[in-house]
């Protein structure tokens, strides 16, 4: 079979020169290039005499040198001196490529120029030599190149599910912000409002004063006092600039400089002028500006109490006071809110007296706050709202106060109580008679200036309270 034609080299197309093949040496390559025989220094190529025209004339020769033919510049080698892979074709050296045959195709038969498998390399026609390439022994495998990092997938967006107890907290927490809003806002609705503030300079703290109204006209406690409507209770609660809670309760028959009027009751400054004049005497008996007014109908103490279920109350004597109504066996009973007025009324069967009272008034007051503040109060929304609205139908604030200045007010109660800072400052006569021949109760030094000292300093002590001479 014969060669394909595109390996038949043509040798009208030879170039001059292509047979001079220029073998570089092992030794050179990787290090610094050989220079050339000193012969080849001013050799230049140049095309054959026959084919020179006018366009492209012979370059002259720079130097003159003999004719010199490729065999002199690089002499053919003999067989023992070629590379085992460069020599020619023999019985030890058999070629790489056989003829053309089944199972060699003719592509790859010698003699048919530069093939493009490996064999051997004849050029066509008298060529100076004839080199053989042994393929079989392979090249060193290259390394492939390291392929491109890429980035990798995106994970499709997996949508997030809201897990079912998250969604009900969410909820449950709603309701009750929105049920907190009504009941402050219903709250604000039932409360009333007063003008007493007296306008002084504000002193360090913040001072409530909770006044009791023993207003007769509902009816409740017959108690032979039907004259104008007095407060039957005076509470103040101060907190300090440093923190400390007192719930101070003024015996309502303390003998006390009313402005404008003189010394008296103090209770009666109400009868003269109303919440505003019992703010300014209670200003002028201790020495603090009263920041919030509070005032708690007695008749309305009932509701309260029925609106929590009752409370229990304890008194160690026994009592049957026609005036008041109350029968009572020592010790400790829950009652209900009727029971419960009483109970904060009675005094003439008290051996304490008006000091008595105002401990029974202020373990009612306790008692009903601590219930309407409990768990299971709050988490009944019935019982919450009929105790928010028996207690805003029954208070009545100052113009700049709200229903969160009475749940201030609550908490400071509550401070004063755990810490058991409440009680009377320090009284001198609870039998002192006036100059019109009336009874009172005369403080320590008339006006006890310095337990009030003390008070608004925030020093006072559980020892300094409750401290009556004589008794």
């Amino acid at each position: 079979m014969s060669n394909p034609p595109s390996f038949t080299p043509d040798p009208k197309r030879r170039r001059p020169g292509s047979d001079d093949a220029h073998v570089v040496g092992e030794e050179v390559r990787g290090g610094a290039p050989t220079p050339p025989p000193e012969a080849l220094a001013p050799q230049m190529w140049r095309i054959s005499d026959d084919e020179a025209a006018a366009a492209r004339p012979l370059m002259p020769r720079t130097l003159d040198q003999p004719q010199r033919d490729s065999q002199s510049i690089f002499p053919r080698r003999t067989p023992a001196q070629q590379p085992p892979s460069f020599q020619p074709a023999s019985a030890a050296n058999p070629p790489s490529f056989q003829p053309a045959s089944a199972s060699n195709p003719p592509s790859y038969a010698p003699g048919s120029g530069r093939s493009s498998g490996s064999g051997t390399y004849a050029p066509s026609g008298n060529g100076p030599r004839q080199v053989t390439i042994n393929r079989s022994q392979s090249a060193p495998a290259v390394a492939p190149a390291p392929a491109a990092p890429t980035a990798p997938a995106a994970k499709p967006r997996r949508r997030k599910r809201r897990h079912p107890i998250l969604k009900t907290l969410c909820l449950f927490l709603v309701l009750v912000l929105a049920w907190g809003g009504f009941l402050m806002w219903d709250a604000n609705t039932n409360m009333g409002r007063v003008s007493a503030l007296s306008g002084a300079a504000d002193t360090p703290g913040t001072t409530y004063l909770l006044a009791g109204s023993d207003s007769r006209a509902d009816g409740a406690v017959q108690d032979g006092f039907n004259e104008s409507e007095r407060a039957d209770s005076i509470m103040l609660v101060n907190v300090a600039p440093n923190g400390q809670k007192v719930a101070l309760s003024i015996p309502r028959d303390t003998y006390a400089e009313i402005p404008g009027v003189g010394w008296d009751k103090i209770n009666a400054s109400y009868a003269y002028g109303g919440p505003q004049l019992l703010v300014e005497t209670v200003e002028k008996l201790t020495g603090l500006t009263v920041d919030h007014f509070v005032q708690i109908g007695m008749g309305a103490v009932p509701d309260m109490v029925d609106a929590v279920d009752g409370v229990e109350l304890c008194y160690d004597n026994d009592a049957d006071d026609q005036y008041s109504g109350l029968k009572w066996s020592a010790g400790c009973h829950t009652v209900d809110g009727t029971t419960a007025l009483q109970f904060s009324r009675m005094r003439y069967q008290d051996p304490e007296g008006d000091i008595g009272r105002t401990k029974r008034q202020r373990q009612v007051i306790s008692k009903v706050i601590s219930s309407a503040a409990s768990p299971s109060t709050l988490v009944n929304p019935a019982k919450t709202l009929r105790v928010e609205r028996a207690g805003s139908k029954s208070f009545t604030i100052d113009e700049d106060s709200s229903v969160v200045t009475v749940a201030s007010l609550v908490w400071a109660l509550r401070g004063a109580s755990s810490n058991q800072m409440m009680g009377v400052p320090p009284i001198e006569s609870l039998n002192f008679t006036t100059n019109a021949g009336a009874s009172a109760v005369l403080l320590r030094d008339t006006t006890a200036d310095d337990f009030f000292a003390k008070l608004r300093a925030g020093t006072l002590t559980t020892a300094d309270l409750n401290q009556v001479d004589g008794v």
